[in-house]
Order: structure tokens, then C-alpha cells, then sequence
């Protein structure tokens, strides 16, 4: 149901339940900036269960980049969007709901001067989300799926609970 296989998500459950510590995964992203004076500007091989994918990053070119590939907020963007789809429509999976249409949208606006040094302005005013669902369950159950979906998005939660950043310089000569 929803392109989404429910029996792995309630293996998944039962094992959780039972053994906490092997819901506790590492995510790691190596990357590197790129030296070459055309192109992107970084680029990172993502390895998930089946493969591996190598995305690039450019910045516009206000800010230094040729434009080539998408930037850094909107990776943060598409994070957010793929992740409260996703948690969206596993919850409604998980209610027995038939999710007919899903689209997202996810936007910011960002004022740039913090980036360059300029100001000390917040570098946005917030993140903007409108989900439409097309489904034959009442809007009161879809809003209800909506409320879960925001409590267990890990995206969601990333972006409004403050989360420990620790930043290790290694110097090469």
C-alpha cells in the first residue's frame, strides 16, 4: 500500500521494542571541495543499502559558485521534503490509509548578508510546509496523520530541536 512495505516497518518495530540499541544508527557524508576552476564546487558519495550515489554542489554565483548544481539549502530543502513525505505517508501506511496523490512543497527565505560576513541576521525566517494529499479519508484523519508525521519526522525534529554540533579541525601541511 503507498509504495511503502508495511510488513518490514512492523519487523522493524518488533525488533526496536524489543531491543532499543539497534534503533541507534550512524549516518556519515564524506565529501570534498573540488579544486578545478569550473563545475561544481563540492561533491560526496552517499553509500545506502544498495549502491551509492555521488551528489555535487555549486553556489549560485552571487556567492562565489557557477550555478552548476544545486546549493546547499537546497539539499537542506529537499532533506526536509523527502523526509516528512516519506514519514507522512509511512504513518498513513501504517493507519490503513490510501494515499491516492502526495506532492510537497518546501521553501525558505534566506537573506545572504549572514553567509558573507555582513550581518549577523538570522539567516531565515523559517521553513515553510504545504503538503497536498489526495486520499478518500476524511480531512480529519489526514490532519491527524499530518500531526504524527511532524512529532516523528526526523528532518522536522533536526530542524526545531537544538542538536549538538562538534567541529574537529585536522590540519594537513
Amino acid at each position: 500500500m503507498n509504495h511503502v512495505n508495511l510488513d518490514a516497518i512492523r519487523k522493524t518495530v518488533e525488533v526496536f521494542t524489543k531491543e532499543p540499541e539497534k534503533a541507534v544508527k550512524e549516518n556519515v557524508v564524506n565529501g570534498e571541495w573540488v579544486m578545478e576552476e569550473s563545475g561544481p564546487q563540492f561533491k560526496a558519495t552517499l553509500s545506502y543499502e544498495k549502491g551509492s550515489a555521488t551528489l555535487t554542489m555549486d553556489n549560485p554565483t552571487p556567492m562565489g559558485g557557477t550555478g552548476s548544481a544545486p546549493n546547499p539549502l537546497q539539499f537542506c530543502l529537499f532533506g526536509m521534503a523527502s523526509c516528512f513525505a516519506s514519514t507522512y505517508v509511512m504513518v498513513a501506511t501504517q493507519k490503513g490509509v490510501v494515499i491516492d496523490k502526495l506532492s510537497i512543497q518546501v521553501k525558505n527565505t534566506v537573506d545572504m548578508t549572514r553567509p558573507l560576513g555582513i550581518s549577523q541576521n538570522p539567516l531565515t525566517d523559517g521553513v515553510r510546509i504545504s503538503l497536498t494529499v489526495k486520499s478518500k479519508a476524511n480531512e480529519s484523519l489526514l490532519k491527524e496523520i499530518e500531526v504524527h508525521s511532524r512529532e516523528q519526522c526526523p528532518a522536522v525534529y533536526c530542524l526545531t530541536n537544538p542538536i549538538p554540533l562538534s567541529i574537529e579541525l585536522i590540519t594537513e601541511k
